[in-house]
């Protein structure tokens, strides 16, 4: 192991010792619906299907347990052995992707298939999508349009977007712009970031429909402010030729650089986390906060190194930030697990190592820390399976020695 997978661990046990009974408490006690964990292990064990696929989600998601695709594909595998599609449907994404489980694309197809035979709109889509990209199967994108639209005429929006995409180009149709536009004006209203993208451009193009450059900027605009990085690159375009708008060379390279960070320059457009359950950080007390992180407090520790990547501009001052967010981490904080999480995924104070940072947002988000899971799913498309698949079994070992630690 790792120094920094030891210290993961170390500071894991240590917050978990002190906070996860806690935490499975709160999941078993939350309104809405949320799963009783201890009543889904029974269920599942007792071959219940629903409780083995929702206990299969518990760990996909990582609510109120660390994140882990090889147990969640345990439990999908026995409900989908009772003929249960969604879990058919759960486990075929998984072994796409080769995550807890090895890689097989024709297997991942073959229970697609089944699952689709439900006729549910998801699954249908997901089928589509093996057909489109010849994963697991012969490409096959009239198949694809067919099924985009079953699972489209169910009012499924991926699928809507994804045929229109199909007639957009004439992929498995014939082209048809109008038709493409009227797939993609109910999802673009509704706030579909790509939808809203290729609507315009199919004004900026004129193609298939009357050249508007206007109509381009704003739905560009639209999906830009969601952080589509192909939107704020279609904007910068505009912009920067003065179509539709004066030229404007800065705020051009401005939607560049942003668009840049968004694909990964940094880590994916995430911004630092702050647990609402504080009071709002206040840089006027930083001389407060540094008094009593150095006496030891981690919450001060982690106002501090908050308060100081916030506003950090060099690599010296990502530095400090960095080593006062490892110390409230190493005392079991989460918010402060989370954050340095993130700062090791930018590589900013600290070595960048997706495994360990990943790790660190998993623990945190398996806490119920808010906008943890958010932050950690947008990280994770810059990952490998194998990394991937690493960080969930760091997670799991971390995780495990809090039953050690708190005999």
């Amino acid at each position: 192991m790792s120094r920094g997978r030891e210290r993961v661990a170390l500071r894991c046990c240590l917050w978990l010792v002190a906070g996860w009974i806690g935490a499975a408490a709160a999941l078993a006690q939350q309104p809405g619906g949320a799963p009783d964990l201890a009543a889904l292990r029974a269920g599942a064990q007792a071959g219940e299907v629903e409780a083995q696929r929702r206990l299969g989600d518990v760990f996909r998601d990582g609510t109120g347990v660390p994140q882990n695709f090889a147990r969640a594909a345990e439990w999908y595998r026995a409900a989908a052995d009772q003929g249960d599609p969604a879990a058919m449907n759960a486990l075929a994404a998984l072994h796409a992707r080769g995550l807890g489980v090895p890689a097989d694309a024709e297997l991942a197809f073959a229970l697609y298939q089944m699952a689709a035979e439900s006729g549910a709109p998801g699954h249908l889509h997901d089928l589509a999508a093996m057909y489109e990209s010849g994963q697991g199967t012969a490409a096959d994108p009239a198949r694809a349009a067919e099924l985009y639209a079953e699972a489209a005429a169910q009012g499924w929006t991926e699928s809507q977007v994804a045929l229109g995409v199909l007639y957009q180009a004439g992929t498995g149709v014939a082209q048809d712009i109008s038709k493409a536009i009227e797939l993609y004006s109910g999802p673009a209203d509704a706030g579909h970031p790509r939808a809203q993208n290729n609507l315009g451009l199919i004004y900026a193009r004129g193609e298939g429909a009357a050249q508007d450059y206007g109509k381009a900027a704003e739905w560009f605009a639209r999906a830009a402010e969601q952080g589509l990085p192909e939107a704020l690159r279609n904007l910068a375009v505009l912009h920067q030729n003065g179509f539709g708008m004066p030229a404007d060379e800065a705020e051009a390279a401005r939607l560049n650089r942003l668009a840049a960070q968004v694909s990964g320059g940094t880590a994916g457009g995430v911004s630092l986390i702050y647990d609402p359950r504080l009071a709002p950080a206040d840089p006027d007390l930083a001389r407060d906060y540094l008094v009593a992180a150095q006496a030891g407090d981690p919450l001060a520790q982690f106002l501090l190194g908050y308060l100081l990547a916030g506003s950090a501009q060099s690599a010296g001052e990502y530095r400090f930030a960095a080593q006062w967010l490892e110390r409230a981490a190493d005392a079991g904080l989460p918010v402060a697990m989370a954050n340095l999480g993130i700062l090791m995924f930018e590589g900013r104070g600290t070595l960048q190592d997706f495994v360990e940072g990943y790790t660190l947002l998993t623990l945190a988000a398996s806490s119920g820390l808010e906008g943890a899971v958010a932050a950690r799913d947008r990280l994770v498309d810059r990952m490998t399976p194998d990394q991937i698949n690493a960080a969930n079994a760091a997670a799991e070992t971390a995780w495990s020695a809090r039953a050690v630690g708190a005999e």
